[in-house]
């Protein structure tokens, strides 16, 4: 091993691999059509029960993951690395039903981390996550984010797609790749 590009490499989905969000999806999808669950998803919301409300809208969500929008030249590039035989992870704070749907559909990732019920895999959380898994500094991580920081502190690896505003003064030059 020794090189950077060779440890694993933990992908985030909404604005990263996707160009959108899927809590927007999801509400857009199930919440508009049945606004009697707005109440009890702001309940969870505001009880810091935010995974809960995510697991509640993925199971009543229908979509396509081909119906996405794909950051494409990012994904041609993860198509390079899982070619050349890279383990990629879908690290996601979206529910791990629409996780493993959108992992199918694309085919490069290993495995899937992801929200469920009980656990919101984002910021601090994700990066625990990660740590548990693979070892600090052990892993690399591509993300778009300010909620990303704390994932890219641990991370052997900092890849920057499609950065929200500012995000790279932040990141500084601490940046292996950026795909804007």
């Amino acid at each position: 091993m020794g090189e950077i590009s060779d440890i694993p490499l933990a992908v985030d989905m909404d604005g990263t691999l996707i160009l959108t969000d899927m809590s927007y999806i999801s509400i857009r999808r199930v919440l508009l059509r049945r606004p009697w669950m707005i109440v009890s998803m702001l309940s969870k919301e505001f009880t810091n029960k935010r995974a809960q409300w995510k697991r509640d809208l993925a199971q009543k969500l229908v979509f396509d993951p081909a119906e996405l929008e794909y950051h494409t030249v990012f994904l041609d590039w993860l198509t390079g690395e899982h070619a050349r035989g890279r383990t990629l992870i879908l690290a996601t704070a979206s529910d791990r039903i629409i996780a493993e749907q959108v992992a199918a559909h694309v085919g490069l990732f290993s495995d899937v981390m992801a929200s469920d019920a009980q656990h919101n895999l984002r910021g601090k959380k994700k990066a625990e996550a990660l740590i548990a898994r693979y070892g600090n500094k052990k892993f690399g991580y591509a993300g778009n984010s300010h909620h990303d920081i704390p994932v890219w502190e641990h991370s052997g690896q900092i890849i920057v797609v499609n950065p929200e505003k500012n995000l790279l003064k932040k990141v500084n030059n601490d940046a292996h790749i950026v795909f804007e």
